[in-house]
């Protein structure tokens, strides 16, 4: 009885059923990623497209004024950044982001022939092998960012090439590399490579030809910026840019060598998993596994665990080029492994193992009359365990999430506590404080602010002299902001311990570049500098009882004296 209510796999649901369960997708989602604005990135790319939109926001920011290698998803963004608050262009993004992706991952479900029933609880399954399961850090469903309209795009393209339906899949590529130049590109270039190992070649090439041409052009849309951004000088004096992404900022997605010990273990398992589902497909008969609605009798069986392997071989060379040459020639390393080779293996090895298990569950608790091998008890009762298994991991993935007060963005500064101890809620005191500066400083003013925080500008729309989260993408603005985060890192002790700042540090760095107002970390902070202290004071008699921050004004007088 309950294999007949589940038994709805076929392309032919009326319309209303699948939009109930794309309904059902799409609240899956929300509760798997729907946690507070702003999301570890939003705070980055979104503050970047309201600037692009609107100058008077954050000017003389180094990072805002910089290249913007994403120009269609900051074009999106930014405008609508213009009529509406950042938290609800945040989540309207969201919710546009996860509708394409539900609809996506409902097209690549019932092109490999699972179950509507199952569908969802496979998606909350790549979700959190994604999540759980990644080497170099990269994930494909959260925040509403550019990767995050690229991936649903990934999704409906792999879904058509399953389908060989190849025209629509290489428009669909294209709109993915428009969208996002790295995540687009490795996907589409792996289908790409096993599309020309496929039979008639030349046929199929003539029959595609046009379809490639509108893909191509449609994805220099988002090559030409990001190229752009590449053509400043990589080199100045000793100071390589691609350097200061791969070793300095950002090693945990791009340099292998310096990746967390876990992320290896992760790696892994997800690799060793891979392989598992590999050999699943291959014990399984692949006319069952790989069962094709009639109307895709073209199919390439197995095409999603093809694809997974020319992710983990783009890995295989990131890793070689790290392994050879970071070490006797780091420049020339690094102007390699700064296009994320370990980006689409992240997304590909958990969706081909998360797509071949639900298959293969659908074949043990849903198997057709035609089959020609039932499956055995053992088989049915081994499939609803890892069903039930998906299932808890999905409640406790959303127990999680909705104990989260805090935004992933700004927990950086919440955990970032120097030794001196207060009483008062750090977070509550980081609002405040972002508050005060919004209501009370001129729009054009500059800041120096702590380095262990990511949000300033997301919370009060002022231009910072640097900070370490938002790292430009073009050579030369990434030049200067090595230049700026190592000469306003924290001060530190004889131990290596971070210290207070004196008043004559800041002042130095004040006359360097050019700002009066500075936010500090009292928590560090022994004593104020001795500026102009603007917050917390009383106000009409009332104390603030702010324990985390201090503002500063730094005088004109103190700026023109010696």
């Amino acid at each position: 009885m309950l294999s007949k209510k589940l038994a709805d796999s076929s392309g032919s649901t009326p319309a209303r059923l699948a939009f109930v369960q794309l309904f059902v997708h799409l609240c899956l989602v929300f509760l798997l990623a729907g946690t507070p604005v702003p999301d570890i990135n939003e705070s980055h790319y979104l503050t970047k497209a309201k600037h692009a939109w609107d100058g008077s926001f954050a000017p003389g920011d180094l990072f805002l004024d910089s290249h913007d290698s994403h120009w269609l998803a900051t074009t999106l963004a930014g405008g609508l950044a213009r009529v509406l608050p950042l938290a609800a262009v945040a989540w309207l993004g969201r919710i546009v982001c996860w509708s394409l992706l539900v609809y996506s991952w409902r097209s690549l479900a019932i092109s490999l022939g699972i179950s509507s029933m199952l569908s969802p609880l496979a998606l909350g399954a790549w979700y959190l092998a994604t999540s759980y399961g990644n080497w170099a850090g990269e994930w494909a469903v959260g925040g509403f960012e550019a990767k995050s309209l690229a991936y649903p795009f990934i999704l409906l393209g792999i879904a058509r090439a399953i389908e060989c339906r190849w025209q629509s899949a290489w428009v669909l590529f294209g709109t993915a590399v428009a969208f996002h130049p790295v995540a687009g590109g490795w996907a589409g270039l792996s289908v790409g490579i096993l599309w020309l190992f496929q039979p008639k070649l030349k046929q199929r090439l003539r029959a595609e030809f046009l379809y490639l041409l509108a893909g191509t052009a449609i994805g220099l849309v988002g090559v030409v910026p990001a190229i752009v951004g590449l053509t400043g000088p990589n080199r100045v004096g000793n100071i390589v840019a691609s350097q200061i992404h791969v070793y300095l900022r950002l090693p945990h997605h791009l340099c292998p060598r310096l990746f967390a010990i876990e992320r290896h273990v992760a790696a892994a398992v997800s690799l060793t998993a891979l392989a598992a589902a590999t050999l699943l497909a291959k014990r399984v008969s692949s006319k069952e596994l790989w069962h094709i609605p009639t109307k895709y009798s073209g199919a390439i069986p197995g095409l999603i665990l093809k694809i997974a392997w020319v992710s983990v071989g783009f890995s295989l060379l990131g890793l070689c080029i790290d392994l050879l040459f970071s070490g006797p020639r780091p420049a020339l390393a690094s102007s390699w492994l700064r296009f994320y080779w370990f980006r689409w293996s992240d997304v590909a090895v958990p969706l081909a193992v998360t797509l071949t298990v639900f298959r293969w569950i659908s074949l043990q608790i849903l198997p057709k009359r035609e089959a020609l091998v039932q499956p055995t008890i053992g088989q049915r009762t081994l499939a609803w365990g890892t069903l039930s298994i998906a299932v808890l991991c999905n409640v406790g993935q959303i127990h999680h999430n909705w104990q989260m007060t805090v935004p992933i963005a700004d927990r950086l500064v919440v955990n970032s506590v120097g030794p001196i101890q207060v009483s008062t809620a750090r977070y509550q005191d980081w609002l405040a404080a972002c508050r005060w500066i919004r209501e009370n400083s001129p729009e054009d003013s500059l800041w120096f602010t702590p380095k262990y925080q990511q949000t300033f500008k997301w919370h009060t729309g002022r231009a910072e002299v640097v900070c370490w989260k938002d790292v430009p993408q073009d050579n030369r603005s990434v030049h200067e902001w090595y230049r700026r985060i190592t000469r306003c890192d924290p001060p530190r002790d004889a131990q290596g311990k971070t210290r207070e700042w004196t008043t004559e540090e800041l002042l130095e760095l004040s006359r360097e570049f050019k700002f009066e107002w500075i936010l500090l970390d009292r928590t560090i902070q022994k004593s104020p500098p001795r500026f102009e202290i603007l917050y917390p004071l009383n106000e009409s008699g009332r104390y603030i009882d702010q324990r985390s921050f201090v503002v500063l004004r730094v005088s004109k007088h103190q700026l023109e004296s010696d």
